[in-house]
């Protein structure tokens, strides 16, 4: 029976992925066809920026809170308070520095408003992400692919609405801040009633002082966000490395095609999603090697194929003037098992309590996918970018295995009692 709904969670987790990034790829391709190059170009910087200041703001609390609450269910609206109030707050500083940014310095002149509108949305977006870590610790699954579905979908017909009418950037951004911030009223009322029902009638948790609070953000927390934060700029700190040295048309070629590159990790997420509990229970590598095998057989299969059909995929999707992505759409497809095989390596480090060991594997691999995207980028532009891709994925699963036999990760490893505020 258990087997059997985890089955379920998983195929449901799968198809809202599916269905949901497929929703935004469309309205990708829509932005790549309407827009000019140079606003899709804008478009690919605000959705990128959006998504690391998200990273940033985050610092690993969201995947802190899943892993406190599939470990002590019952004391779950204590940790919802708790962490929601610090993840907001995150969320507002990283607004209100981002508009001084962009505002006040004339950093992005002409372009500032729209990236400021695609700050938002991600920002917002964030929030949101973090309530469905907090479903995913309470095994529910099912109400983060349910929002997904909606959200997503919402993103969609507004979107579509807009480059039909209006096809400007500035019009896709503040079209794009509507559905995500419905979305986020309604799953913040969800999870509040959620994690009341879950809550024990004997907490083991104490109220909390600010510098226990610091002590668990120091200890448990931060090390989690700073190998999420390396982690986010390795993998697409090659969007600004490109605009430096190739310019904005080559950002929008690569930002096309690694989009595709994003879709295809949706089965891998989904299974990460439902397994998250799992792992962070497990006392032997036995989930690992059976969640490791099913989504690294499954990224081996997809990526043969659409190797061998990338030539009439990527001007089939994008149009004629993306052909020249051909070659590295092929090698980031090549990145993908190895990209799906490190989703279940980093999961097993951070569920076992080696957020330390993590975040040292990140770290390095981020010296290294700068140095390499140094060499590569200035002669072969996209292409480099997406070796510098292949080859830092291949040193970030040397690691991840490394730190695993090393023991810096162990099960039934020692947590710190947490220490919250009602």
């Amino acid at each position: 029976m258990k087997v059997s709904r985890e089955a379920t969670l998983v195929a449901y987790r799968a198809f809202s992925d599916v269905a949901g990034k497929g929703a935004f790829f469309l309205v990708t391709v829509l932005a790549a066809r309407r827009l000019s190059q140079s606003e899709f170009g804008v478009f690919s910087l605000g959705t990128t920026l959006g998504w690391m200041a998200t990273v940033a703001t985050d610092a690993g609390i969201q995947m802190h809170l899943a892993r406190r609450v599939a470990t002590a269910p019952e004391d779950a609206p204590q940790f919802l308070r708790q962490w929601l109030r610090i993840r907001i707050m995150t969320s507002a500083a990283a607004l209100a520095i981002g508009a001084a940014l962009l505002f006040l310095t004339g950093i992005a002149e002409s372009f500032a408003l729209p990236l400021f509108l695609f700050l938002v949305v991600y920002l917002v977006s964030g929030l949101i992400e973090f309530l469905h870590y907090f479903y995913r610790g309470l095994s529910r699954s099912d109400i983060e692919s349910t929002l997904t579905l909606w959200q997503r979908f919402g993103t969609l017909a507004i979107a579509v609405l807009v480059l039909a009418l209006r096809p400007n950037v500035t019009a896709l951004g503040a079209a794009m801040a509507v559905p995500v911030v419905l979305t986020l009223a309604w799953s913040l009322a969800r999870a509040l009633r959620l994690a009341s029902d879950a809550g024990g009638a004997k907490s083991s948790v104490r109220v909390a002082s600010i510098a226990d609070i610091r002590a668990e953000l120091t200890r448990e927390v931060l090390p989690i966000g700073v190998g999420i934060v390396l982690s986010a700029l390795y993998f697409r700190i090659d969007v600004m490395l490109l605009q430096f040295w190739s310019g904005t048309n080559a950002v929008g070629l690569y930002n096309a095609v690694f989009r595709l590159v994003e879709a295809l990790r949706l089965f891998p997420a989904a299974v990460m999603a439902v397994a998250l509990p799992i792992l962070c229970r497990a006392t032997t590598t036995r989930p690992l090697l059976g969640v490791s095998a099913a989504v690294t057989a499954f990224s081996f299969v997809v990526a043969a194929v659409l190797w061998f059909v990338a030539d009439p995929l990527v001007p089939l999707v994008y149009g004629e003037r993306y052909a020249d992505a051909v070659p590295a759409f092929q090698v980031l497809v090549a990145s993908f098992p190895l990209m799906s095989l490190n989703y279940a390596l980093t999961h097993q480090l951070i569920g076992w309590n080696g957020h330390r060991a993590y975040a040292a594997v990140c770290a390095i691999a981020l010296v290294f996918n700068v140095a390499l995207n140094w060499r590569l980028i200035p002669t072969m532009s996209i292409d480099g970018a997406a070796w510098s891709t292949f080859w830092t994925e291949a040193l970030l699963t040397v690691g991840c295995v490394g730190a695993l036999w090393a023991g810096f990760a162990r099960p039934g490893a020692s947590r710190v009692t947490a220490a919250v505020t009602l």
